[in-house]
């Protein structure tokens, strides 16, 4: 779906089939992302819940010259850290780590899911700036000018942080991993 001037325009002027559109084809990615910062999936769902219903309250006040997308990964970010800030996920994020990769993959080989547990492991390791950029890039397919407007920072820090990230996990996962495969085992990331 394209989200340009005439698509702003609509849900601008009130069009629930716009809204809807734009709601159905970025909330999997936005709570995803705010999962990153809140570690829990209801916690993440309402705070992309907040984002949108935000966005229709004030829609009439709609800039249709925005990138909508970046506009809302930076509003559910900015979401997510009001709401960690109140609440201590730290707990609960671990319960659920523990149980997730207590349970196998069905129908995949012991090796392949031991290697994508182990790729999960490092990369939920990683120092939060660096696994953030790196999530946003490899698995949501972000630019890293859309990722620099997203977190509001330069796309040279965007590019230092992906640089980051991309050392630790070679140095942690060569002897175990092609690292030819590390960005298409990706798609296998929370």
């Amino acid at each position: 779906m394209k989200f340009d001037q005439t698509f702003l325009l609509k849900l601008k002027k009130g069009n629930k089939k716009a809204f809807e559109s734009l709601f159905l084809s970025t909330y999997e990615s936005l709570c995803e992302f705010s999962f990153i910062v809140l570690k829990s999936k209801e916690d993440a769902e309402g705070a992309v819940q907040d984002v949108f219903a935000n966005v229709w309250q004030a829609r009439s006040e709609l800039d249709v010259s925005i990138n909508i997308k970046s506009y809302l990964y930076r509003s559910v970010k900015n979401r997510s850290l009001d709401i960690c800030k109140h609440k201590d996920v730290r707990e609960k994020y671990q319960e659920q780590i523990k149980q997730m990769y207590q349970t196998a993959i069905p129908g995949d080989t012991e090796t392949t899911v031991r290697l994508i547990k182990r790729v999960r492991t490092e990369v939920e390791n990683l120092p939060d700036d660096a696994r953030i950029v790196y999530l946003l890039h490899r698995r949501d397919g972000l630019t890293y000018n859309e990722i620099s407007q997203v977190l509001d920072i330069s796309v040279k820090t965007v590019e230092s942080r992906m640089t980051k990230a991309l050392k630790i996990l070679r140095s942690k996962l060569e002897s175990e991993v092609d690292l030819k495969l590390l960005p298409l085992l990706a798609i296998f990331l929370p």
